[in-house]
């Protein structure tokens, strides 16, 4: 059974239709990157998912529940964790705070200090245990890319939807955020990951979506993906050949 199942998902925006009748399935342990030109609805897609958009029409599964009308808080309780393209973090709170109160909105219920205590965990992972107490204003763009990571996984969750986690990194910052990523496969989880540096996904992913002025395009390995003429297409124009 799939961890994830999209089936018809469309959101539109007055007269626009940013998705269209969208299929996507995503299974146990799996890493499936999501590609496509701007404007193509990725983004729109994860946050349908997650919660934080409605859907207009469509259909979505999680662990065999449907789950197209629950709020995005219970999304999380139910175990999906989303990243932004832009890091959110809480102003207001220091590094470990931020990733604290998302501890306490997870799958388990935990106290404030089993909070913390993850929340120093997850620091460790991802490098950032030397800023646990500092104002996240004083963090790199590569330091809040990683923060909005490990936010999402203080959460436990199954699933995962990564946006542009990497985009604006040096080749170093984006090596570890690779690595990162492929350790959260290791963790069982699964993740749906978007990112415009395409070798990057295909480094990683197990399977890819493609998406072209929000419809499917293509599906299939990243090997199938980056050799098929019309994913070329859509990315370079309609006269280009792989």
């Amino acid at each position: 059974m799939s961890l994830l199942r999209c089936t018809a998902v469309t959101k539109r925006f007055g007269g626009l239709k940013a998705l269209d009748g969208v299929d996507l399935e995503v299974g146990a342990g799996e890493i499936v990157g999501l590609v496509g030109p701007n404007g193509s609805g990725k983004t729109t897609l994860l946050s349908t998912i997650a919660g934080s958009l409605p859907v207009s029409g469509g259909r979505i599964e999680f662990q065999g529940r449907d789950v197209t009308r629950l709020s995005s808080h219970r999304r999380a309780h139910a175990g999906i964790a989303r990243t932004f393209q832009i890091p959110r973090p809480l102003g207001s709170f220091d590094v470990l705070g931020n990733v604290a109160t998302a501890a306490m909105f997870g799958r388990d219920r935990v106290s404030r200090s089993e909070a913390i205590e993850r929340a120093h965990g997850v620091l460790k992972r991802i490098g950032l245990d030397g800023h646990a107490g500092s104002d996240v204003t004083t963090l790199t763009l590569h330091e809040h890319k990683f923060l909005e990571i490990g936010r999402a996984l203080a959460l436990d969750p199954r699933l995962i939807l990564l946006d542009e986690v990497l985009g604006g990194l040096n080749p170093a910052e984006a090596a570890a955020g690779m690595e990162l990523i492929a350790s959260l496969r290791d963790d069982g989880r699964s993740v749906i990951y978007i990112e415009h540096n395409v070798r990057a996904v295909t480094a990683l992913a197990d399977r890819m979506y493609v998406l072209d002025r929000g419809r499917n395009l293509f599906d299939g390995t990243p090997t199938e993906v980056v050799g098929d003429d019309r994913v070329v297409a859509a990315y370079l124009g309609g006269g280009a050949r792989a």
